[in-house]
């Protein structure tokens, strides 16, 4: 085991650490399969590893990794008071850095070999599209992982933390945990303007484009979409919880995989629009991946030319 240090953690944590496969050099996938991050902090160091073994291979699971990095580090700084936050914005800052290392970890479960699972469970259908050596659209391979990661592994890394903060104990308890849940819907929208500025300097696309075009109508249906799929994900884990046992949990996560079959089916349709969008997305990909130059933790710096307001801390006016 390795000791590192990325920031101040958090009081109650010990130094964080690092299993050998997590610290030492990535050849192959398997090894990115094996990182079982605990925390935000260690969460970014296994981020960045997989992000400098995908951006070498020239692989496109980068794309939706690339953003997701972007958002563990909003995280990241709101928990630790980093950057331009100023105050805490949680009830519980210890309980949500716990939930996304959780969250992280299930997004390195889903890099192992299937094993037999149902053929159109959500990750393998964004994986696959990654994979497919077409140099396919940059928007949809961030939904398909998004689609993935908040419709299936929120709702299971949920109800692993409920479970183990024994949050099923008091209602209002359960309040609270909503309460640092939705905070970080803000996080989220506030983390899209600098996604998009980065997924397009790092592949190209149309992402910025279209996000111009549409003006505060991108905004509008980011806000929308994120609270509306955040939502349901809060009572899937709920539903977890109310469970009794393994045939009931199964049953859970049979209904969250068919559910995000679904939205990816959306997300993949091949209607007039939907083929002209990813047309020209794909058109406009970089040949070759950007280098790969990553921020540190810390609050994302607000510019007055690119969606400034959305990017300001929870808080701020």
């Amino acid at each position: 085991m390795t000791d590192i240090q990325i920031g101040e953690p958090l009081h109650v944590h010990a130094p964080l650490r690092l299993s050998e496969e997590e610290s030492g050099q990535v050849t192959e996938v398997r090894q990115l399969a094996c990182f079982r991050p605990r925390t935000t902090d260690e969460a970014l160091v296994c981020l960045r590893r997989a992000l400098e073994f995908f951006y070498a291979q020239q692989d496109d699971r980068a794309i939706f990794l690339r953003a997701y990095y972007v958002m563990t580090t909003e995280v990241n700084a709101a928990v630790h008071v980093r950057g331009d936050f100023t105050r805490q914005i949680f009830f519980d800052p210890e309980w949500v850095d716990q939930l996304a290392g959780k969250f992280a970890r299930l997004y390195f479960e889903s890099l192992a070999e299937p094993d037999g699972g149902t053929v159109l469970s959500p990750w393998r259908r964004a994986h696959e599209f990654a994979c497919n050596g077409m140099r396919g659209s940059i928007i949809l391979n961030l939904l398909l992982g998004i689609n993935a990661h908040i419709n299936y592994d929120l709702s299971c890394s949920l109800y692993e933390n409920f479970r183990q903060y024994e949050d099923h104990r008091d209602h209002l308890l359960l309040s609270r945990r909503k309460f640092d849940h939705d905070q970080i819907n803000n996080l989220l929208v506030r983390s899209n303007p600098k996604i998009q500025q980065c997924l397009t300097r790092d592949f190209g696309g149309g992402m910025r484009f279209f996000s111009s075009l549409a003006g505060t109508l991108d905004e509008m249906l980011t806000i929308t979409g994120l609270k509306h799929f955040r939502e349901r994900v809060w009572w899937n884990s709920l539903s977890f919880l109310s469970t009794e046992d393994e045939p009931e949990r199964d049953l859970v996560r049979e209904r969250l995989s068919w559910e995000a079959g679904k939205v990816a089916d959306f997300i993949t349709s091949r209607n007039t629009l939907s083929l002209s969008v990813r047309g020209l997305d794909g058109l406009l990909r970089r040949r070759r991946f950007g280098p790969l130059a990553l921020e540190g933790p810390g609050g994302i710096d607000a510019d007055r030319g690119f969606g400034r307001r959305m990017q300001l801390p929870f808080g701020a006016t």
